[in-house]
């Protein structure tokens, strides 16, 4: 708890993303069996969402005498960059971005004014992606495999982010494939997973002009989505493929996605696609290796049976994109 009295500014998607994301963290902390105490109440949010102020991105704002102007950053919807220009001086804060359009995001702006110091993330380093074509005909191929041997294809994804890029995906391919895939179904398993989908739904316009003229030309909201159930049972779910499921969290730490990782792994007709950033020290890192048996989360160890693919759709720029935005800015200061 702090006696912060500032103000707080934000793109209108990240107000509605934080407010959702914050009320899920209280629901969780109030239900769950941990002694550790929550990091903030009901009331705190409250105080915290009636401090928010909208901006919209290209809005120069002035506070003090400084001046700052959000910018698309690409990463997820409502991510902005941050353009601050104090006593004259003009600083680029990048955060997390992405250069790459996809289906539903705009790609990371270049403000196109001199700029005196580039703050920037350097998630992958010296990393560099295959391109994006090339890692969507990959996955649909391993996803197709999957579903072609009548196994059940898990995706552990976070509620929010690459997710929704990734329904699309899907989405598209089962709609362009429906005979084949007829009688597939395709789940997305989270807690969060109808209130996320309604909050997509209501930010079309804040998206890129691919998924607007979509939206327009079918009249049908690109996320009320045909082929695909958003539930939060893990229930519907059946025992034996073919099937395909997305379901949180990421990491394969707890939750369904554990649960299902340990109902399918020993089965050779099963597979596993990680297909974002895996964090050092979690299930999702060390199963990427393919290791012959994974802990169980209840003790001991399973065998590990199904295939297991690594296929990045994570919103970060990679090494190449990141230089050649750096070179692109051509700050004289860069910090990294």
């Amino acid at each position: 708890h702090t006696s912060f009295k500032g103000r707080t500014f934000m793109t209108r998607p990240t107000k509605g993303v934080f407010r959702w994301l914050a009320t899920d963290y209280i629901r969780v902390t109030n239900t769950s069996n941990s002694d550790t105490s929550a990091l903030y109440s009901e009331a705190d949010l409250i105080s915290a969402h009636a401090k928010i102020e909208e901006i919209d991105v290209h809005q120069q704002v002035e506070v003090n005498g400084i001046k700052f102007t959000a910018y698309n950053a690409g990463h997820v919807l409502g991510a902005a960059m941050f353009l601050i220009e104090i006593a004259g001086v003009k600083v680029l804060y990048t955060g997390d971005y992405s250069r790459e359009e996809d289906r539903h995001l705009v790609q990371a702006e270049n403000p196109g004014v001199s700029i005196h110091v580039l703050i920037t993330e350097s998630t992958y380093g010296v990393q560099s992606h295959h391109p994006r074509a090339e890692r969507e005909r990959e996955f649909m191929t391993c996803v197709r495999d999957v579903v072609r041997r009548r196994g059940c294809c898990l995706m552990p994804v976070t509620a929010l982010g690459r997710t929704q890029e990734l329904l699309l995906i899907l989405e598209e391919h089962w709609g362009r494939y429906a005979q084949e895939l007829e009688g597939v179904p395709v789940f997305f398993i989270s807690a969060l997973g109808k209130a996320g989908t309604r909050l997509y739904q209501a930010y079309i316009m804040h998206m890129n002009q691919r998924i607007q003229r979509q939206f327009n030309r079918t009249g049908r909201n690109p996320f009320d989505f045909k082929y695909i159930k958003t539930s939060t049972n893990i229930g519907e779910v059946p025992d034996s493929g073919p099937c395909v499921v997305l379901a949180s969290p990421g990491m394969l730490q707890n939750g369904v996605s554990r649960q299902l990782l340990e109902r399918w792994a020993p089965r050779p007709e099963n597979g596993l696609i990680v297909t974002g950033y895996s964090v050092e020290g979690t299930l999702a890192r060390t199963i990427v290796n393919s290791p012959d048996v994974i802990p169980a989360f209840a003790g001991g160890t399973i065998p590990r049976r199904m295939t297991v693919k690594n296929i990045s759709f994570s919103a970060h720029v990679d090494y190449a994109q990141n230089s050649a935005f750096i070179d692109e800015i051509r700050a004289p200061h860069v910090i990294l």
